[in-house]
């Protein structure tokens, strides 16, 4: 093994044994995603559950019975709403605030007298409808949007029940629904029978990861990458290293191979963790089969993709040494990396919601001037299919690359890598005598 392998060996063993390494990127990422998964959707299932069981209490003031009592029509919707009904008697409106307050009631429905004579009549009814809080929960607010679209439905039968009396000789279906549309998406000039919601759902759910993954992988590598020069500097081992008969180069290669390495494994770890989380939400129901329409990525469209990952890990961990060089010690190269966070999060925040040709001329440039946010634009292009921004993206990052470890390496070559320092405050002056 040479003096290259040597570092990488060297560089890889260190991190190896830092415990809160393991922990922070491989660990933690396969284990609390899952167990966010888990139970983020307990928590759904245990509201869908309340929800079910919390109370709408229904008073009535409406006399009337008998086959056309729309009081027993409204309670029957409600029901089919998925939503626990019961009837409440009292003496009049407060009193019957009361006992839903008392009773733990979620919300109380106040039918007025004449309810059901005033709708045979054509004539105009207000319900009181009082959402009642306690906790300010989830739930308390979903049981009463549960409760206005049961009364939305409730309109629409009452609606088409009168078009039925005006037009008997109609279909109920045909008075109510003089449009029905019918959905269907075009992809690549070949039309498929396929909600475009589910296919939206499909590739959206990919195109949002892969931002978020890199985001977070490329700040925690770039962490990694100054801290482990910091902590060189800090513990005064620097020196030692730079005094072997080793090129200062193969030193710089050591420790970008050995972060590109364990960030390799952390985007296994994401990639593991965010998949178990996503199904666990049931956040998989929903979309469309991606494969059946001819959206699967292409081979050439993954190795881009992987291309473009890797130059930006290098340039990213690059920078990161370049600014730990100017750093004394583990705090302040974490706090120097604040700055390398900016061309980071802002392509991957504007290129989640929006893709390049969408974005006005000059944020356009902007976007397309940070390397880092080809990868986010080849991930796009894994459904897109048009490679040509992304082939430019690698000309371009492979050059931004090869500068930043240029300068790094004219940096490590050089006695600056130990002396350089950055002030952010102000220097003190010496006493005068």
């Amino acid at each position: 093994m040479g003096p290259l392998g040597n570092m990488v060996q060297k560089e890889l063993m260190e991190m190896v044994r830092d415990p809160r390494l393991l922990l922070g990127m491989i660990l933690v990422p396969i284990l609390i995603f899952p167990i966010m998964g888990v139970a983020i959707g307990s928590s759904m299932q245990a509201t869908e559950e309340a929800m079910r069981t919390s109370g709408v209490v229904l008073y009535s003031q409406d006399g009337s019975d008998g086959h056309d009592n729309y009081t027993a029509t409204l309670f029957s919707f409600l029901e089919h709403s998925n939503l626990s009904v019961r009837n409440l008697s009292a003496a009049d409106p407060d009193e019957a605030l009361r006992k839903a307050e008392e009773g733990g009631a979620k919300v109380l429905l106040a039918v007025p007298a004449n309810f059901s004579e005033n709708i045979r009549d054509l004539k105009y009814n207000t319900i009181g409808v009082y959402a009642i809080f306690r906790d300010f929960s989830f739930t308390e607010g979903s049981v009463y949007t549960q409760v206005i679209g049961a009364l939305d439905l409730f309109n629409g039968a009452v609606v088409a029940e009168r078009l039925q009396a005006a037009y008997p000789n109609e279909s109920k279906f045909n008075l109510t629904f003089p449009l029905v549309s019918k959905s269907e998406s075009v992809i690549r000039g070949r039309v498929h029978d396929a909600d475009p919601n589910a296919v939206g759902a499909g590739v959206m759910g990919s195109t949002m990861v892969m931002p978020m993954m890199l985001m977070m992988l490329l700040i925690m590598a770039g962490q990694l990458a100054a801290t482990s020069v910091a902590m060189e500097k800090e513990q005064k081992t620097l020196e030692v290293l730079l005094s072997l008969p080793v090129r200062r180069i193969n030193i710089l290669i050591g420790k970008l191979s050995g972060v590109i390495a364990v960030s390799m494994f952390a985007t296994l770890s994401y990639l593991v963790g965010f998949t178990f989380y996503f199904n666990s939400l049931g956040m998989g129901g929903g979309r469309a089969n991606l494969t059946e329409l001819g959206l699967s990525p292409e081979p050439i469209g993954i190795v881009l993709l992987g291309v473009t990952l890797l130059l930006s890990f290098i340039s990213a961990l690059s920078l990161a040494v370049l600014l730990s060089v100017f750093t004394k010690d583990v705090r302040s190269a974490q706090s120097l990396m604040g700055l390398l966070y900016i061309p980071v999060i802002v392509p991957a925040l504007v290129l989640m919601f929006s893709p390049v040709g969408a974005l006005p001329g000059p944020m356009q440039a902007v976007v397309l001037a940070i390397p880092f946010s080809y990868p986010i634009i080849a991930s796009q292009a894994l459904y897109t299919q048009q490679y040509l921004l992304v082939a430019f993206g690698i000309v371009y990052q492979a050059i931004f690359t090869a500068a930043v470890l240029a300068l790094a390496a004219r940096v490590f070559s050089t006695e600056k890598i130990l002396t350089a320092k950055l002030e952010l405050g102000r220097k003190r002056q010496a006493p005068r005598e």
